[in-house]
């Protein structure tokens, strides 16, 4: 009997230490996963942040050994798929893959957002895509320079087109204007379609738009981009950035990352964070994005946190400097 007694606490006691490991973490962690991943894109189909997640599918099933299922839940500027994610079971089988504006741009031009960026864990920056400065091929502007020059001279004579107010491209234009000192006209628009041909029809004399909206313009030669907001342009080394041009803090991107919910055990995260490194990191993604008018643009999960606060403040300053907010 006391054999046995001393054979059922020790079954007890492994029983206890299985279920303490499952409430750390690290049991699920080596389990990790069993079934599909489900990536949340808080867009709707065919936008920058929704085309960014699709070109690394296959590579990231591979990587889980799973199957991973790309869910749109477009709506409410985002914050409906944001929203979504930040009440899913912590368990690392949600995952969000959205642009950095619905945590910098939004919270501060939309009242009541229900969502903050505490209630997540970065886990990755992914890619990011450039605004251009851009003008028709028959522009007499062949440099910012030029561009700029002329504004000066004509104080609101000069019309810019961007998607809509309050987006990437428009504090691209905001940022420009503060610090080259000019004023010009701000025309939005409701998409990159109706943005293009405006200046394709004269309605604006320059664009502040994403590279992938303009890619195929850019190869037939309609369009010619003066300046890139955020590094350089692959396929396109005759195009300088702004800040090589003296404009230091005009620096914002159509930006993408994946964040998990808070509460996500620690292993679980580390798993992940690893697997998406090696995706992204990946020849075959990286060439995916540079043909898709993106960039390769990994941050590993705290220093994306971290870029995500720092444009959150660089933004609010233009905002104010632009009277967009008190």
């Amino acid at each position: 009997m006391k054999a046995r007694t001393l054979w059922i606490v020790g079954i007890l006691l492994l029983s206890g230490l299985f279920f303490i490991s499952k409430g750390n973490g690290t049991g699920y962690a080596s389990e990790f996963p069993d079934r599909p991943v489900e990536v949340i894109i808080c867009w709707t189909p065919g936008g920058p942040s929704d085309l960014a997640a699709r070109l690394m599918t296959d590579e990231l099933s591979k990587s889980l050994g799973v199957p991973v299922i790309m869910t749109n839940k477009g709506g409410g500027s985002g914050a409906v798929g944001v929203e979504y994610v930040a009440a899913a079971k912590p368990d690392g089988y949600t995952i969000m893959v959205a642009p950095t504006i619905l945590f910098t741009i939004h919270p501060l031009l939309i009242p009541d957002l229900h969502y903050k960026l505490s209630d997540f864990i970065p886990l990755c920056k992914y890619c990011s895509s450039p605004n251009l400065i851009l003008v028709r091929k028959d522009s007499p502007f062949k440099t910012l320079e030029e561009l700029v020059s002329f504004a000066k001279k004509n104080p609101g004579k000069l019309k810019c087109g961007t998607v809509g107010v309050g987006t990437s491209a428009h504090f691209s234009l905001e940022m420009m204007k503060i610090q080259a000192g000019i004023n010009v006209g701000h025309l939005p628009y409701k998409g990159g379609a109706e943005c293009n041909t405006a200046l394709l029809g004269g309605h604006v004399d320059f664009l502040s738009h994403s590279f992938p909206a303009v890619l195929g313009l850019m190869k037939s030669g309609d369009f010619r981009a003066l300046a890139s907001t955020y590094g350089r342009v692959a396929g396109f080394p005759e195009i300088p950035t702004m800040e090589e041009l003296g404009y230091s803090k005009v620096t914002v991107a159509v930006s993408v990352g994946y964040l998990l919910p808070k509460g996500t055990p620690g292993p679980i995260v580390e798993k992940l964070a690893s697997i998406f490194e090696k995706v992204i990191k990946s020849p075959t993604v990286r060439k995916n994005l540079e043909n898709s008018g993106q960039m390769m643009d990994y941050q590993a999960g705290p220093a994306f946190g971290k870029y995500i606060v720092e444009e959150y403040k660089m933004i609010e300053d233009v905002a104010k400097k632009a009277k967009m907010i008190k």
